[in-house]
Parts: structure tokens; sequence; C-alpha cells
């Protein structure tokens, strides 16, 4: 774990971002398909169910918001919710929503054609359910730690958390 927080500039591993900013994707999505704004104790679900926080840079937020999934990550466990770290002016967890599937790439519903991304070697892209993505009305803001790749933690460590020291 790093004590700094992390910039656009450092290199981070974001997934799609660096190839959808060459490509200038992120300027406008095609569709947003956040569904609105929540509180942490207005998030349903088990207390125990797991969540994988993924960091991104602020670039990052265009796939999630456009596709309402993110990609294209190697996942090898099995979780009920994804959380958004982003680092940038307002480093924080600012996003949540609850898992649909994990897919293929070339099975998963995105809007744009999948030449535009930069595609690992088992890469999965993780669909939300339909109305799940939310931007958090009070996100969980940096204290020391982030996640320089995905880390799980449970909902309920996430609902109580006043900074992000307290769920990393």
């Amino acid at each position: 774990m790093s004590e700094d927080v992390p910039t656009e500039t450092e290199d981070q591993p974001t997934s799609v971002t660096e190839v959808e900013t060459n490509n200038n994707l992120n300027d406008q999505p095609r569709r947003n398909r956040v569904a609105g704004t929540i509180l942490w104790s207005k998030i349903e679900g088990d207390d125990n169910e797991r969540v994988a926080v993924f960091p991104s840079q602020e670039s990052g937020v265009h796939f999630l918001k456009e596709n309402a999934a993110w990609g294209f990550v190697k996942v090898g466990q099995e979780f009920d919710y994804v959380a958004m770290y982003i680092s940038g002016d307002e480093s924080e967890v600012r996003f949540i929503a609850e898992v649909d599937e994990v897919v293929d790439p070339e099975d998963a519903d995105i809007e744009r054609s999948l030449d535009n991304y930069e595609i690992g070697e088992n890469d999965r892209v993780i669909q939300f359910k339909e109305g799940s993505l939310h931007e958090l009305e009070d996100p969980v803001p940096f204290e020391s730690k982030y996640p320089q790749s995905h880390r799980y933690t449970t909902l309920g460590e996430l609902k109580d958390a006043e900074t992000t020291d307290d769920m990393l």
C-alpha cells in the first residue's frame, strides 16, 4: 500500500482507461446508465455480501457510466457488488453497483466495439444489474490506503467506513 494519493498520471491498473483515452472515447458517454445517487445507509443487502473494490482514474468513469459494467479485468473470486475507487482531485469510493454476471468480453453488452479497447488474455467484463449503478451521496474519502488493484471487502465494512483506511 502506498501512502501517497494516486494521480491521473500514475500507472495504475485501471483496465479500460488507457486505450479509451487514446481513442477519444471519454468525451461524452453515448448514454448515462447511472440510476441516480444513493446513501450508503439506503443500500439494501446483507452486510456479509462480498464487494470487489476496483481502482480507476476519472477517465474510466466514462466506460462505467456508458455500459453499467466494468472491464476488462481478471477476477478469481465471486462477489455480489462492485465499488469504484476513483483517483484524482477527489480520491474516493464514488460508485456502487450490484453484479448481474461476469462474462467474456465478446458476450458483454457494451456500447462500443471491442476494437476500441485493449483486452488481455482471460479478461472479463462485470455487468451490473439493471438500475443498480449509483453514485454515492456520501462517498468514502481517501485517507492513506487505496486499492492499487481490485480488493475484496464486505458491504457492511463499506457502509461503516469513514475513510478508505476503514475498508481496506
